[in-house]
């Protein structure tokens, strides 16, 4: 059966988080995807953890990648590489899919034929649908980002329009908003209560390493015009200020 999307799952140290990750995979109804695993120099058992799920899972392709330069975005970036399905998505390591996962995002891009993007809500674990306030936003913000790296989906060739995930463009943490922010200009986003998925229980608070109030209340408020300036003039001189490259996406503050 022919792959229609391909997920991108970078990881790195995920020794005992990643395995519940791909078993999730593995119960897909939807056998029409493939994967790339991206280790991005990890220093645990996570790797060896990954290929013995993935040995299982004899009817998917499954490919791996080892990526020495520290930071998810240049996992992102060597991930896409090479990619061919009409559909690609990425994926975290510290998150579970149920079973309809890659069914629906098959079936989102088949309903809308102009949408740039497929999002799923992240959301409790035994939570089938997102709460009436999050789909709220989905209809009063249409052009933003209400969900992380975790749960988005493109349609290749708008992604490759749009730049892709490049560390040149977009060196900080954030890179699933920024993102978002392009492929908005290649077509609308698409959600759906349903499209959910469940981020691990130990995953940690990074309030420490993202956003601020302030800058959270301008990303809604603005325009979609704004975006150019607000992520590239205003957001990234903060962020450099505070030292919030990518790389900081690596603290595990979990493990302390």
């Amino acid at each position: 059966m022919a792959a229609l999307v391909t997920f991108v799952l970078p990881f790195f140290n995920e020794e005992g988080f990643i395995g519940q990750t791909l078993a999730s995979l593995a119960a897909q109804d939807d056998r029409r995807f493939a994967l790339v695993l991206v280790d991005n120099a990890s220093t645990d058992g996570g790797a060896k953890e990954a290929r013995a799920t993935a040995s299982e899972m004899s009817d998917i392709e499954v490919r791996f990648i080892r990526e020495d330069r520290p930071g998810k975005i240049f996992a992102l970036q060597v991930g896409m590489r090479g990619t061919e399905t009409p559909l690609v998505g990425t994926m975290d390591a510290d998150t579970i899919y149920p079973p309809a996962y890659v069914a629906r995002v098959i079936a989102l891009f088949a309903a809308d034929p102009k949408a740039s993007m497929v999002l799923a809500f992240g959301q409790s674990r035994g939570e089938e649908f997102a709460p009436t306030s999050r789909w709220l936003q989905a209809a009063l913000f249409p052009g933003k980002c209400l969900t992380g790296g975790f749960s988005q989906s493109f349609r290749r060739e708008m992604l490759e329009r749009a730049g892709g995930f490049d560390p040149e463009r977009w060196p900080y943490v954030l890179e699933d908003h920024e993102i978002v922010h392009r492929m908005v200009e290649q077509g609308p986003l698409a959600y759906a209560r349903a499209h959910v998925c469940y981020p691990s229980d130990r995953r940690a608070d990074r309030s420490d390493c993202s956003w601020n109030l302030i800058e959270r209340v301008l990303y809604k408020a603005l325009p979609q015009s704004s975006m150019e300036w607000f992520f590239y003039r205003f957001l990234a001189r903060r962020f450099e200020r505070r030292g919030l490259r990518n790389i900081r996406l690596r603290d595990q503050a979990w493990r302390l």
